[in-house]
């Protein structure tokens, strides 16, 4: 009996030395798993975005959506959904709006963006497509010539716990 415990704990100790080893991991890895995180929470958000705005029942100001601040939690992101109009934190969304601005003007498909925000942080945006509940519930036929997007803010540090 004494022996086969020992086995146990050789296993574990093994198991938790490669759990800590040391990887090298590219910025491309980074930004490609980045990609699908933030495609995981675009799919969840469209989801949330089902449930709150119906034609019955519109809840248009994200900001009280709870779910959405539990998918933020759980992945350590910060996900808002902005406009010129909007408090542009970074000089990259403000020119993704611009070619997502571009995109909806000649419509174009809708494309996803992921690119290192700077050493801490990716973003990834994607363009409110005019097929969302968001287009078709919250925005008036003024606002519907304009551009939004979501902008995902998922920290470096959480993309490689997943990796």
């Amino acid at each position: 009996m004494a022996c086969h415990e020992q086995n146990k704990n050789k296993v574990s100790t093994a198991e938790l030395m490669k759990s800590r080893e040391i990887k090298k991991i590219s910025e491309a890895e980074i930004l490609q798993k980045g990609g699908e995180i933030g495609n995981e929470l675009l799919e969840q958000i469209q989801t949330i975005s089902g449930s709150n705005l119906t034609i019955g029942s519109k809840l248009c100001e994200i900001s009280k959506w709870e779910e959405l601040d539990s998918i933020a939690t759980n992945y350590q992101a910060d996900i808002q959904k902005i406009n010129v109009n909007s408090p542009i934190s970074s000089e990259l969304e403000v020119q993704l709006l611009s070619a997502y601005q571009y995109n909806l003007e000649n419509y174009l498909k809708p494309t996803p963006s992921v690119q290192k925000l700077d050493a801490k942080t990716v973003l990834y945006a994607y363009p409110i497509d005019t097929s969302s509940n968001i287009y078709k519930y919250c925005l008036d036929s003024a606002e519907r010539i304009r551009a939004e997007m979501w902008s995902i803010k998922i920290p470096i540090k959480e993309i490689i716990k997943q990796l």
